[in-house]
Parts: C-alpha cells; sequence; structure tokens
C-alpha cells in the first residue's frame, strides 16, 4: 500500500510539472529581428557560443533541434505573425523559414551581412525548380 502511495505521488506530481511546463507561454517574434532578441533570451550564452563558432555550411544541423522548437513553438505551421512576415517576403513554407532565422541567427552573432534578399532568393528558386519538375 505504501509503495502504491508513494508511486501516485511520483505519477500525481510529473503530470503537474508537466501540465505546468506545457503551459508556458512563448512569446512570438514578429519578425526576424525579433528572432534573434528571443532566441538569445531563450538560449543558453554556451549555446549562443557554440553556435555562432559552428561553421555557417553547419548550421543545418540544428534543423531538427533548434530548427523545430522554432517552427513548432513560434507557430510556423498554424500561421502565426511571425509566419505571416515570411509569407509577406516571399517565403512560405515553415522549414525555410526556420532556416532563414538560423542562417541568419550564425550570420548575426558572426556581425556578418544577413544577406535576406539572397535567401529569399535561394528558396523561391527552388520551389520553382520543385514546379517545373512536377508539370513534367
Amino acid at each position: 500500500m505504501r509503495k502504491a502511495l508513494i508511486l501516485f505521488f511520483l505519477i500525481f506530481f510529473s503530470v503537474v510539472c508537466f501540465a505546468q511546463e506545457q503551459d508556458k507561454k512563448v512569446y512570438i517574434p514578429k519578425n526576424l529581428d525579433e528572432c534573434f532578441i528571443e532566441l538569445k533570451k531563450e538560449l543558453s550564452q554556451k549555446e549562443l557560443e557554440e553556435f555562432k563558432n559552428k561553421g555557417e555550411d553547419k548550421v543545418i544541423e540544428y534543423h531538427h533541434s533548434l530548427g523545430m522548437w522554432i517552427r513548432n513553438n513560434w507557430g510556423l505551421w498554424s500561421g502565426s505573425r511571425l509566419a505571416k512576415y515570411f509569407n509577406e517576403i516571399g517565403v512560405y513554407h515553415p522549414d525555410d523559414m526556420s532556416s532563414i532565422i538560423l542562417d541568419s541567427l550564425h550570420r548575426h552573432l558572426n556581425g556578418k551581412d544577413i544577406k535576406i534578399e539572397e535567401q529569399i532568393k535561394y528558396y523561391k528558386d527552388y520551389w520553382e525548380k520543385v514546379k517545373t519538375k512536377e508539370k513534367k
């Protein structure tokens, strides 16, 4: 009986703690500059340094971790204001949005030009090629 009671309380408190974590509200940025501000708040100094010191060609390694967090928590799949911002500049797929955020953050942290127009063109060209192949 005692073990069952202890197990009950452990499960109960785990559920309560998990539910509280799920209820944590995440601010959704309204543009790329706000993405930088929020990611600097969300990530530890160590994480930011590791990200900054990776080669730009290695940023893709964050697609399924930080990129997924961005897509899911900032509503890129559900039409959030950040998704609408990207739609307005010609980017429509959440994977492309999060990639632009990650590449831009890396450049920002390293004091480089973000080259947003170049990034947008890259994804527009990619999707144009996909459409062309589908038509054939």
